[in-house]
């Protein structure tokens, strides 16, 4: 049978894409996966149908996922048709990297997230000069699914990685905090915990709409002497801002490190 698309590595990552697709109204039968953890592979079976190579090289697609951890990719031996699309979602591995194991293949970098698997993620790719305006063609609408898909710089994939792989990390955590701040000043959990899930989601919601910046938003609810003028004010005077400039620096350069290593 042919395939539209393989996957090598069944994380969580490629079980985002895989949910995704299937919620988009794909046929699972068109998707053949491997992964060396054998309960992995039997898990995603059961779960949503796909097909299960025994061995890596059973994987043969017209599109192939690279979506195993970064330091494996140095262990992958797999000889494909030249005209195989070379796709890979692993952080800090460089085109250049890729192209010493698939010499002869058109391959794309993508940085997506686990958003994917509500199809809500944003997917930012770059290509190497092997890659076709038909290889485009094919990939754009299949990726398509998980949100919008824009080409960029290679060299811009490290902050793409702190900022839209490590994202929703970096969101749950903020979510937490103001859960727990709720909780400690009286609050249930649960009812903090809505509340908060409530004000990230209606917040993004609206400034998406409406095309509204964050920075004349916040200065609108923003009454002097109010509320949100105190509270603001603690951000500011902690630092919050560039902590988190600080946060996505560490995130782009531990990324770079993967390149590099």
């Amino acid at each position: 049978m042919s395939y539209n698309t393989g996957l090598i590595g069944l994380g969580n990552m490629a079980t985002a894409l895989i949910e995704g697709w299937i919620k988009k109204g794909r046929n699972p039968k068109e998707i053949i996966g491997f992964d060396i953890k054998r309960e992995r592979c039997e898990f995603l079976k059961r779960r949503f149908d796909i097909e299960i190579a025994d061995r890596i090289e059973e994987i043969s697609a017209k599109m192939v996922i690279i979506a195993i951890k970064p330091q494996d990719f140095s262990t992958l031996n797999l000889d494909l048709p030249v005209d195989t699309l070379i796709v890979s979602i692993m952080a800090g591995v460089p085109i250049r990297k890729i192209e010493e194991v698939f010499d002869k293949n058109p391959v794309i970098r993508v940085m997506p997230n686990l958003l994917c698997s509500i199809n809500k993620s944003f997917i930012p790719f770059a290509c190497n000069e092997k890659v076709s305006k038909s290889d485009r063609e094919f990939f754009i609408p299949i990726f398509r699914d998980f949100g919008e898909v824009v080409e960029i710089k290679e060299s811009l994939m490290n902050i793409m990685t702190a900022l839209n792989g490590s994202g929703p990390g970096f969101v749950a955590y903020l979510i937490e905090a103001f859960t727990e701040a709720g909780v400690y000043n009286g609050l249930a959990y649960d009812t903090a915990l809505k509340l908060t899930l409530s004000i990230f989601e209606g917040t993004a919601f609206l400034l998406r709409e409406n095309d509204i910046s964050p920075n004349s938003f916040r200065i609108d609810v923003t009454s002097p002497g109010g509320t949100t003028s105190r509270g603001v004010w603690v951000l500011e005077k902690s630092g919050l801002k560039g902590a988190i400039y600080d946060m996505l620096r560490v995130s782009g350069e531990r990324a770079k490190e993967l390149e590099n290593s």
